[in-house]
Formats: structure tokens, sequence, C-alpha cells
């Protein structure tokens, strides 16, 4: 029996030893919003490496794993993203600008929300970073802050960074938020401190609110009263609900109150209250453990117990009176000068008392040139009632769309009761409104002047086309009309309106085809109606060409063949055509031959382009020869012109096939740039003609492409000679050694070079006239023109990003051109990036010190807050019933256990517990 027991407590022990990763080391991982103060650990100095504190984050426990992380360096409202790593390094272009660490809670593991906190401006060494610590610390002292007790371990605070120049801390509108209170040691800086008071005040000043009297079982209870609660502190303040006995008052848990900022709560007594008399203290507390208070007072009277038979007294022999007046002796309201087809409108207010011993029914007052409306009130049948001794109040404007006049518009506003007509209050109401000045439109121009220098009479590329850009310097839009010139190439304006401080632009280009002559003039920019209101003046100059005296033959060479010695028919006749390639006229002369007959010139004398012919003829009768001769054209500029007529004469007995000569093939002109180094891309021959004593045969040739100085990658303008070696046909002979050595001259354009425009440069990623709010991360790209010209050849050009602008400048050193920031500040702005033009020399870029500038314009809103209204009394109309509100913390997320205990020792031990079990049954079972 003590052995069964003895295992028994074995066993249990090994199986509860089995339970322990899941029973004593499980914990719950946190979840929920985030909430309390983020700090950032590390120093503000270049070389540091910052990361995340949570000692003051609630829930306990988070850890890095739990939120997304977002660093970014502060320039005035422009937040730019710089990590979204655990930690950053800090490097030295954060030199002088805060960094401000953003984390936002991982939905799928239980958290929500975000924080947010901030350095001081990043110093270069510890030495600067402490001296710039206690420089703040000096101004916050100077501006009246006091600093917080070093031990206050339990309170948050929560700042703008657009609003305050002490702390970098930003929080945020919709989410729980804190803000950077770091120690000296985990920062390297002095934290910034925050002072934490508020004041309450009520309607009347008093300090209390006074809800008259009930009697004792009373079912309506008394109007709500207000009071107003002001931060007045630098530190945002968290107020804890409350829950008074004898009145219900408003929680402000909504949001933090901010420094500065005031809120309203109402408070009304309790229903079912036993008789006595209420003066009660209520007391607004918060975290922060500032206590402001105020006094309530309410009476419940004994309920009298009126005798069923007595008759209440009719009142008879009490004087009814009616009686008006205006509070404040606010009966005369001058309003402010208004300006013809004004917007805003001033309101003014008048409060109506109600002097007399009966409540009254308001007669609801007009007027000719106002609006006259009732605040609040309680009405019946549409009519406002009004309780003896109690006041209404009017709001009063001007009504929209009155006319200048020379005098002001004045009504008397009378305030009357349907009861009695006497009865009665009067306010005068004036306002002058005067003529608006017509606002005339003003733009500049930038450049205001251009000369697009000079080109020759013939120019077949027009100068390069120059932007001009048009800025409305004036208060009011301007619709444009597209300028026009006679002259020049205008292009279209990119934009027809443009709106003050904004602008638009257009090219002009000089066209081809302008004869010699100086083109000045200016191009105006009209608006829409065709008024002036601006002009670019530019010049260009068409001079005369410089004599140029050229002339082309074509063919250049005549081939008649061979005929036999002794020959009658001579080769048929081959017509010469000269043309005048120059830009001056020629006079040319009869060309004349010793071996040929040449026909006349058709014409003498040749304007450009023109041509002339002639005939070319062997003669007859000439002996066994080569009659290889230029046939020249002179002329008045002297320009070499010739004509190569080869002629053969071979002996009648000659039975061999020898070679008597190889025609030289023509030269080979203006190939372009970058022509492929091969025999067919240099349009070399194949085949060249031959003489021989048998006739004009053809023969192939071998050329040394390889061999010539031919550089295809140069972009300079190349002229060389390409040698061939003639390979003679089958049966042909060459006795007498003749060189078979020939050469052709080829020339090579120069390359121009491709010029990038810069009106391709882009900006990608941001949209132009884009709508963001002040949460959202902006990533945008620069694209240069040519930027993807892999291949460069000299006289390319290229733009690169250079730097970009919004607040203040920021540079790039290389690709990739993007950048990430966020806008803190609602408002218009506008991103400019500067693109830097550079030129291939033929090894490497280099600046020409020409820079374009693209710009996009896009607009921040303030990301939306919800306030939530809570009607304190459902029953009363008009007034406000008190309704839970919900807040992010309401929400529900799935438990984790957090448990990261290893389970395999505990595996190891039940597998232990199995076999010791085992081996006592086998023990017990052999000893049986």
């Amino acid at each position: 029996m003590r052995k069964n027991r003895v295992l028994a407590i074995v066993m249990a022990v090994l199986m509860v030893m089995t339970l322990i990763p899941s029973v004593v080391f499980a914990s719950a991982a946190p979840s929920g919003a985030l909430d309390g103060t983020l700090k950032i650990k590390g120093s503000a100095t270049v070389g540091t490496t910052l990361s995340a504190d949570y000692s003051k984050v609630k829930p306990e426990g988070i850890t890095d794993d739990l939120v997304d992380f977002s660093w970014s360096l502060k320039d005035g409202d422009l937040l730019t993203e710089v990590s979204t790593d655990k930690s950053y390094k800090i490097d030295e272009t954060a030199v002088g600008l805060p960094i401000v660490l953003k984390i936002t809670g991982k939905e799928d593991k239980g958290i929500s929300g975000s924080l947010t906190a901030a350095t001081y401006e990043v110093s270069e060494t510890e030495e600067e970073a402490k001296a710039l610590a206690a420089q703040k610390k000096e101004e916050a002292k100077d501006s009246g802050k006091t600093e917080k007790a070093a031990d206050s371990e339990d309170s948050s605070s929560e700042t703008d960074p657009a609003d305050s120049a002490d702390t970098e801390a930003a929080g945020e509108t919709e989410e729980n938020s804190g803000s950077q209170n770091d120690s000296s040691e985990e920062t390297g800086t002095d934290s910034q401190e925050f002072s934490y008071s508020a004041e309450i005040t009520t309607e009347d000043g008093s300090g209390i609110l006074d809800f008259g009297s009930a009697e004792e079982g009373y079912t309506v209870i008394p109007d709500a009263q207000y009071v107003s609660i002001k931060n007045t502190g630098t530190g945002e303040l968290n107020f804890k609900n409350m829950s008074p006995d004898h009145f219900m008052v408003a929680d402000i848990d909504d949001q933090p109150l901010k420094a500065g900022e005031t809120t309203t709560a109402w408070i009304v007594p309790r229903e079912g209250l036993s008789v006595g008399e209420y003066k009660d203290t209520i007391t607004y507390e918060t975290e922060e453990g500032v206590n402001i208070s105020f006094e309530a007072d309410f009476t419940v009277k004994e309920a009298q117990n009126a005798d069923p038979g007595e008759i209440p007294d009719s009142g008879k022999d009490q004087e009814k009176t009616y009686k008006l007046s205006v509070a404040d002796d606010n009966s005369e309201l001058t309003f402010d000068t208004l300006t013809e087809g004004y917007e805003e409108l001033e309101t003014r207010t008048v409060t109506i008392c109600n002097d007399g011993s009966e409540n009254v029914t308001l007669v609801q007052p007009t007027a000719d040139h106002f609006d006259v409306t009732p605040v609040t009130s309680v009405e019946t049948e549409g009519n406002i009632q009004l309780a003896s001794g109690e006041e209404q109040m009017f709001t009063i404007q001007p009504k929209k769309g009155l006319s200048a006049q020379s005098n002001p518009y004045e009504d008397e506003i009378v305030f009357s009761v349907e009861e009695d007509e006497a009865a009665r209050a009067t306010v005068t109401a004036r306002v002058s409104v005067k003529e608006a000045v017509k606002e005339e439109p003003s733009v500049s121009v930038d450049p205001a002047e251009w000369d697009f220098g000079s080109l020759e009479q013939g120019y077949d590329t027009a100068p390069e086309a120059k932007t001009i850009t048009v800025t409305n310097t004036g208060t009011v839009a301007v619709r444009l009309a597209q300028p026009t010139a006679v002259n020049y190439e205008v292009g279209t304006i990119t934009s027809e309106v443009i709106n003050p401080d904004e602008s638009a632009s257009f090219t002009v280009q000089p066209k081809t085809g302008l004869s010699a002559n100086q083109y000045n003039g200016r191009i105006s920019v009209k608006d829409i109606d065709g008024n002036t209101l601006t002009s670019v003046s530019v010049s260009f100059a068409v001079t005369e060409p410089q004599p140029v005296y050229d002339l082309s033959i074509s063919p250049e060479s005549l081939e008649f063949g061979t005929s036999e010695e002794g020959y009658k028919n001579a080769p048929a006749v081959q017509t010469v055509t000269v043309t005048n390639t120059g830009n001056t006229s020629i006079t040319l002369k009869q060309p004349g031959s010793d071996y040929y007959i040449i026909g006349e010139l058709s014409a003498l004398e040749l304007s450009t382009g023109s041509s002339a012919t002639f005939t070319v003829q062997p003669k007859n009768g000439l002996t066994q020869g080569e009659y290889l001769e230029d046939i020249s054209v002179f002329n008045s500029g002297n320009v070499s012109c010739y004509v190569n007529a080869h002629f053969s004469v071979s002996k009648k007995t000659v039975t061999a096939n020898n070679l008597t000569g190889i025609k030289k093939p023509s030269d080979i002109k203006d190939l372009p740039n970058g022509t492929e180094k091969s025999q067919k891309a240099l349009k070399l021959p194949s085949t060249v003609k031959i003489t021989t004593t048998k006739g004009e045969t053809k023969a192939s040739v071998k050329w040394d492409v390889k061999g010539c100085s031919y550089n295809p990658s140069s972009a300079d303008r190349q002229i060389f000679n390409v040698k061939g070696t003639v390979i003679l046909p089958d049966g042909v002979k060459n006795p007498d050694n003749i060189s078979t050595v020939i050469a052709v001259s080829v020339t090579v354009k120069a390359y121009k070079g491709t010029q990038a425009k810069e009106t391709e440069n882009k900006i990608t990623g941001i949209d132009a006239n884009g709508k963001y709010d002040t949460n959202s991360k902006i990533t945008f790209t620069a694209v240069g023109a040519g930027m993807d010209n892999e291949s460069p050849k000299k006289g390319d050009t290229r733009y690169l990003p250079g730097s970009w602008k919004i607040t203040e400048t920021r540079t790039w050193d290389a690709a990739p051109y993007t950048a990430t920031f966020r806008v803190s500040k609602a408002g218009q702005y506008t991103l400019a990036v500067t693109f830097k033009q550079q030129k291939y020399n033929g090894s490497k870029w280099e600046n020409t010190g020409s820079e374009s500038s693209k710009k996009v314009t896009f607009n921040v809103s303030q990301a939306a807050s919800v306030t939530a209204t809570i009607t304190p009394n459902p029953s009363v109309t008009g007034t406000i019933t008190p309704n839970p509100s919900v807040t992010g913390t309401n929400k529900k997320s799935a438990v984790q256990t957090g448990d990261s205990t290893p389970i395999v020792p505990f595996a190891i031990i039940l597998v232990a517990a199995a076999a010791c079990i085992g081996g006592i049954l086998v023990y017990r079972k052999n000893k049986k």
C-alpha cells in the first residue's frame, strides 16, 4: 500500500512539472492603445545611435516587434523621413535639425494608436549638445514656464512642434500620444519641462451655479448651466472621470486639453433628491495633479399640500406689467465699413430682458438691411417664450448683397411682445458699404529680353527655343491670351489662367528660312480682352552668306571601253552635267581635248543650283594605246572641275589578255558618324574596272579595312584612305608588273551631339495641386532629361537633379534622386527641384553651369478630429442629454500569451516520467 502511494506521488509531481510552461511561465502579451510618454535613448549628436525607450509607455511590456518606426528630420513644418529601422544612427546631414521618432502600433498584434517623441537640434559634439540643453532650459525659465519635478514619473505631456520653440515632441490629434521627457543621462540633453495649471469660471463669473429650488418629488430638472475650463499651463491636461452625489456633470475625457485651450462642461442637479439645501463643491481633477473647483447650489423644498376645496389666488389683486429692455445699454450697433461684394460678415449680439411681471411671447423682429436671429430660445408653435426676469440673446448682422452708397444703411430694429404692443425695446443698427476698388492685373516676364544671336541666310536649323515665364505679381487672377509673333514660332502657353504668385510659360524660337535682315521685336503678353500686360523683347540677325564657289560634275568618270586599232565606229557619245553647288553665279569656259570630241556647253552662265551639259566621244583613228585624260571645265571661280575619260585602243594581232590599267574608284563622302568599320558599312566597292589588251572588265578587290585609321567611336570628322588589292580575273596576266594596290578616300561626318531638353525634366510621385493631410508621408523622385543615356558621345548633354527645396534646400550627391517628407502644418507648399546641365567631353560628364528648375505646388490640410456632443436632458427641448462616449480603449483584441519558454526540457521531463512509471510497473510485476 505504501508503495502505491509513493508511486502516485511521483506521478503527480512529474505531471505537475510538465504543466509549468503553460501555468507558471505564461504571461499575457500587451494589447490596447498606445499611451503614456515615449522617450528617445541616446545623445542628439553626430555618430550616436538612437533607439526607443518604452519605460513610460502603456500598455506595459511594449517591445520593438509590436510597433512600426519612422525617424524623420524636422525642418520647420517639413518632416523628411530618413529611416524606418528600430534604431537610427545620426549623420552630419541632421546637424541643426531636431529628430522626430513616431511609433505606430501593429493592429495585427493587438496594439493600436501611435506615440511621438523628438530630440533637440542635433549637435556635432557632446559639449555642444549639453550647452544647447542648458540654453533651452534658461529660455523656458525666462518665458515664465516652471520646471516639472524630476521625480514625477507618472505624468505625460504633449506639444505641437509647430507652436513651441522649446520642445519638438509632436502630438497626434486622433490618437493618444506622449512627448519627449528624457533625462540628460538618456539623451545627452536636458529635457523640456512643463507646468500644469488651469482655471474654471462660471457664466456670471461668481464661481457659483445657482439652480434655484424645486418641490420634493420634482420631475422637471432645472436647465443645465455651464462652466468654462481653460488650460493655463504649458503641458496637456488629462481629466479624470467623476460622479458627484447630488449633481450630474460632463466628463472631459474625449481627448487631452492642450495648453491655452478652453472647453465647456454642463452641470444639472440629479433627479429625485430629498428635501434639503445642497451647496456642493464640485472639483475637476487631472492625472497631472491639477484640481479646480466651483460651487453648485440647489434647494429641494417640502411639497405644499393644498386644500382640495381651496381656490387658488387668481392674481387679480396683483398688477400685470409688460416691459422689455436692452441689456448693457447696447441699443446702438455700428458695424465696420464693408466693401461692395463682401463675403464675410461681422456679427453683433444684443440681449433683450423681460423686466415685466409676466411671461411673454416675443415677436420675431425684422429689418430691411439686417438679419436678426435668436441665439437659443424656448419656442411654442414657432413663438419665442420668455419668462419674467429672463433674457433672450439675438445675433444681428448686415444682409448679404448690400450695394455701395454714400450714406450708411440704418434700421431701427423693434423687439415687441404679443401680449402688449406698448412693451417694446429698440435697437438701432447701421453699416456703411463702400465701392470696391478695381484691382488691376499685374504680370512680369522672365527673361524680359532675349537675343538669339545670328545665323547665315539659308540656315536649316533655328536657334534653340527659349522658355519665357509669366508670373502674376498682382492680387487678382489673370486670364491670358495666346501670344503670337510674325518672325518667331511661339509655343502654346502652359496655363490660360494664373492666380496671384503663380506662373505660366511659353517658348519662343526664330522661324527657319528668314532672309538676311535684323529681326528685332516685342512679343506682347495680353489678357483675354486684348489688353497688353507686358512684353518680351527678342532679337535675331540673319546675315548675308560669304561667297562660295563650288561645282559638281556627273558622272565623275567616262569609260568608253576598248576598240581594236583601225576601228571605224567610235564608242557612243556620253553626256556630262556640271551643276553650280555654291551660292554665287559662275561663268564656264568651253572644255577641249586632244583625243575626245567635246560638244558645246548648253549654258555658260550658271546661277546657284543651275546646270549645264556637254557631250564627250573618243575621236576616230586613234592608234593603239591607253587614252586616259582629265577633261577640265575651267570657270570664273577657279573651281577644280573635271571628268576622267578613258578609252583603250588595242592591236588587232594581240591575242594575250594582259593588264593594261586599273581605274581608280570614286571617293566616298559624308558617311554618318559612328558608321561601322566594315567594307559594307563604309560602302567600299567589291569590284573595280580594269583594262586589258582584250578590252575592259571587272576585277574583285580585297580591302584592308582593319588597317585603316578610321575610329568608329570618335565624334570628330574623319577623312582616311582604305587600301585594297585588286584580284586579277583568271586569264589576265600582268607582264608589265602594274601595281594592283589601289586606295579610296572616305569621309565620315562629325557627331553633332544629342541635346537634352529641360522641358523633359520631371517630378514623379507627387500630384500637381494634390491634396494631402498632415499625417501623409510624401515620396517623390526627380528625373532629369537624358539621365538614361548610358552610352554617351562627345557633345551629348543631360540634366541631373542637384537639389530640392520646400522650406530649406536639400541636395543630392548621387542617385537615387528620391526623398520622403511629411508636413506638420496645413497650408499650400511648393516643391522646387533644381536640375544641373552636363555635357560629355568624350571621357566624362562635366557641368556646363546652366541650371533648370521644376516646381510642383500641393496643398496640406490638417488631419480631421472628432469631438462628441453630449445632451444632458432629453426631456427639455434645446437642452443636452449626456451620452456615454466611445474611445479607442473600448476596442477588443485577441489575447496573446507572450510565452517564450522553451518546451523541449519539459518534454524530456515528461518522457522521463513515463519511463520511470513504466520501470516501476515492470519491477512490481517481476517481484510478484
